[in-house]
Formats: structure tokens, sequence, C-alpha cells
């Protein structure tokens, strides 16, 4: 300042003051030097502004550009610049960066369930324990998360990144705290909640070098902790990488399959045991790609699933199912025939599912034309609520079925609530047929299981005359396998059906 107001004659800027009271505040100055004639100063003239509501509305706006409204914590473009910063000082230092993706498991059903006043409630107290879990191990002398920020991304997405990481081994342990804060209850105005944190890691330089990269990979390290059951953390690789690539690829040829009508469906036949005839059928979705080559439905269901696109995917299949109906009727020249349909789990928990097939009723297809297949897993994720869906499909003349059961842990308290028809034993206890006396064990308790509570078994994936035998032998009602038809297209399923009409 004191150099300006001799070399210029002026000076302007912001300074710090004292009030009379002694209470700091800034202000701003303007400083003028005065000259006589001879050119010497001979005192200063200066003008001041209190600029105390400025800088208080400064660090608001600081405040709303850089931090989260809900929780405090960095928001999204903080977390950028603090991310970028790490990375740039580990280059420098060739030392580690890590950075720790965290998203809350089932935290919409807190939300549906007790409103979105509880959900904010439950992000606060997660903030909260997240950065009081950072501030204790920054107090401790070269521990785990040593220089550690934590950030809210937006949602029920947090992120932790650590700095000047020289050993992996201290990174899982960060892992392990973030875990291990949420053990205990978060008590809410509802009542108290258990959460836990799926962890997603990426590092750096190992991982990558921009920070895009590594978020990116930290997102897909994030969805690898959950499918693995949640509740835990996972390190990035490259193989997790090419698994993501692929996924992305599905989706973007799923969604242009869609737009171009390129899925079809096949049907399985169903054949009754007792009679030897056909008794139903399963449709099964089947997609060529541009290559004309079959994509696994292993494949692309679980991309439809978590992208969304399941549900036009479905309504695709309903509109199938409307259309070969009659011409089922026709072939066999008889009503009594089911089309089993597949519900995936977040299928199953949609509130538009009944008003679906109620739309397909109104179009002239009859209620009892039509069966579902609901995984084990699906009905077990929420038993209350899969007991009401099930109970309205029954009402509606829809009959259910549980597929791939003795794979889901099922209550049998549970099972006998469900307004069910059948039961699918799963292709991998069939598989064992006739060599694995386990297998055998299973497979006829399930049968004596479902026939005590007057419920239809029906055994998927028998492919040799000793399984169909062994199955035959035990009562088992229906059989659904390449022993007898391989998933057929329309042209030919349809074929059958008249064969069979004819030759009974």
């Amino acid at each position: 300042m004191w150099h300006s107001l001799f070399a210029e004659g002026q000076w302007r800027g912001e300074i710090w003051d004292r009030r009379k009271n002694g209470e700091v505040y800034p202000k701003w100055l303007s400083v003028a030097a005065v000259r006589n004639r001879e050119n010497i100063i001979t005192h200063f003239a200066g003008v001041f502004s209190d600029i105390s509501s400025v800088k208080q509305s400064e660090a608001r706006l600081e405040q709303l550009a850089h931090y989260d409204f809900l929780t405090g914590l960095p928001n999204r473009i903080l977390f950028y610049e603090r991310f970028t910063q790490a990375i740039r000082q580990a280059e420098q230092r060739n030392v580690m960066a890590a950075l720790l993706f965290a998203d809350l498991d089932q935290f919409k059903l807190v939300n549906d369930s007790l409103g979105h006043r509880a959900g904010d409630q439950l992000l606060i107290q997660v903030a909260e324990r997240l950065a009081a879990c950072v501030s204790e191990e920054e107090n401790r002398k070269n521990d785990t998360m040593k220089t550690a920020s934590v950030s809210r991304l937006g949602g029920d997405e947090f992120t932790v990144v650590l700095n000047n990481v020289s050993d992996v081994a201290r990174v899982a342990r960060a892992a392990e705290k973030i875990v291990s804060v949420f053990e205990s209850p978060f008590v809410l105005e509802e009542g108290e909640v258990f959460i836990s944190p799926s962890i997603g890691i990426t590092l750096f330089p190992e991982d990558g070098r921009e920070p895009e990269l590594l978020i990116k990979n930290a997102d897909t390290a994030m969805y690898h902790a959950k499918e693995l059951g949640r509740n835990n953390y996972q390190f990035f690789s490259q193989k997790l990488y090419a698994r993501a690539s692929e996924r992305l690829t599905i989706e973007t040829k799923l969604r242009n399959a869609l737009a171009e009508n390129k899925l079809f469906l096949y049907y399985q036949p169903k054949v009754n045991l007792g009679t030897g005839k056909i008794s139903g059928a399963e449709a099964l979705i089947r997609w060529l790609d541009e290559d004309s080559r079959f994509v696994s439905p292993d494949k692309f269901i679980p991309v439809a699933e978590e992208t969304g696109l399941i549900f036009p995917l479905f309504d695709g299949v309903l509109e199938h199912i409307r259309q070969i109906t009659p011409k089922v009727r026709k072939a066999l020249g008889r009503n009594t025939f089911r089309i089993a349909v597949n519900l995936s789990s977040r299928q199953f928990q949609d509130r538009n599912l009944i008003q679906k097939f109620g739309d397909l009723i109104l179009n002239g297809i009859h209620a009892s034309s039509i069966e579902t297949e609901i995984t084990e897993g699906a009905v077990m994720r929420d038993p209350d609520e899969s007991v009401n869906m099930l109970n309205a499909l029954k009402d509606m003349g829809i009959c259910s079925s549980i597929d791939d059961f003795g794979t889901g842990y099922s209550s049998l308290s549970y099972l006998k609530r469900f307004p069910i028809e059948s039961l699918k034993i799963d292709r991998s206890f069939i598989k064992g047929i006739p060599v694995d006396t386990d297998d055998m064990i299973i497979v006829r308790s399930i049968i004596a299981l479902g026939h005590s509570m007057d419920i239809r078994i029906v055994a998927e994936g028998a492919e040799t005359k000793e399984q169909v035998d062994f199955l035959l032998n035990e009562n088992c009602d229906e059989i659904q396998g390449y022993y007898f038809y391989r998933p057929l297209p329309e042209a030919e399923f349809l074929s059958v059906l008249e064969n069979e009409s004819e030759g009974a």
C-alpha cells in the first residue's frame, strides 16, 4: 500500500480494521496522496466503507456454490476441485491418491416408506458420521485417512478422497472403517432404521490418471459391490472396466433394438407328466444382434433392469402375448392353455403392473391364459408386499408360479401365505439327477412339500430319460426341458400345438 501511495499517489483495496469496541471488521479503503506545490506529499486523504455485509454475502454465495445445502458437505463442484488437487499432489510426491465412492443400499426404500423428510434426516446423519470418521482419523498421526475429505455428490452418493496414499492396505482399512460406522442404527423421528453402504474404490495412478476416468472407475466398482450383496467395498480392476464397457455397449444396442422392434419371443412348452400332453408354455425373450447372433438373456436382462429398459421390454412381451393367444386357441381348439411370462424383481415392484395386465384382459385375453413366474429371490425381497401383489393377480384370475425354487431361501411361513399355483424346481437340482444323491433328496423333498400344500410342481431343465423317469416316479406334475422341447420360435411352436391337437 505504501509503495503504491508514494509511487503512484493512490491505493485502493480491502483491509482489516478495528472498531472502537475492539471488533475486527473488513472495509474498502481508497487513499490518495496530497502534494504541495513542490510536489512533496504533505498528507493523505482516505474514504472507506464497511463491507461486512458484502463479505457475508460472498461467503453465502461461496457456500451455495461449493457446499451441499442439506448436509453442509462439499458438493460435486468442490469435490472435483479437491480430487483434482489430490491427484496433482500425488503426482508431484510420487505417491497414490484414492477415491472411495459410497452409495447407500436401499435408500429409496426409506424414502418411499417413511417419506422424503425421513430420507433427508438420514442423509444428514450419514454425512455427520462420515465427517466424524474422517475427522477422527485425521487426528491420528500417520493413520489411514490422514488428509482426507468427504463430499456429497447428490442423492445418496458420497465420496471420500484420500491424499498421500503409500499403502493400499491403508485404503482398505479406511473402507472398513466407513462400513463399520453404519453398523449402529440411525435414529429418525419415525424410529430407528439400519442402512449400509456399497463402496467402490479406485487408485491414482494405477487405475487411471484423469479425474473423470477415476470417478467412472469408482462408480463401476461400487456397482460391483452391490452385485456382491451390498454392505461391502470393492477395488476397481481392468476386468471390471471391461465388463462395464460391455454393459454400456449392450445398453446402447438394446435401446436401438427396442426402437427397431428387433426383440421377439420364443416359447418353451411344458409337458404334463400325467397325460404326456403339452399343458402350457413359457415365453422367453430373444434378441438377435446386428451380426444375427443371439445375445444371452443373462447379459441383457440385468442391463434392462438396471437402466429401466425392462419396462418397455415387458410391454413388448405383453403385446406379443396378446397377438399369439388367439393363434394358440385356434391351433389347439381349446382355451385351457396358459402362457407364462417372467417378472423381474423390478417389474414385480412396479405399481403399474396390475393395470398392464388389466389392459391385456380388456383387449380380449382371458386371465386364465396368462401365468406369471417370479423368482424366489424377488418374492422374498419384500414378502409382505409380495403377498399383496400375488393376491391382486389372483383376484384378476391370473395364476402365479415361483421360479428357481430352492435357491432363494424362502421362509415356509411366507410360502404358505403366497397365493401361488406352482413351484418350479431350479434346473441346478435337476442337473445332478441321477448321479448326485443330495440333488435327488432335495427334489424329492420339494415335490412332497408342494403336494402337501396343494401346489403343483414343475421341474425345469430336464434333458435326459433318467431325469424324466425319476421325476415321473416322484409324481412331479410337469416338466420343462430339452428332453421334450427346446424354446421354439412362434411358427414352430404353433405347428407343434397343431400336431398335438390332431394327435389327440
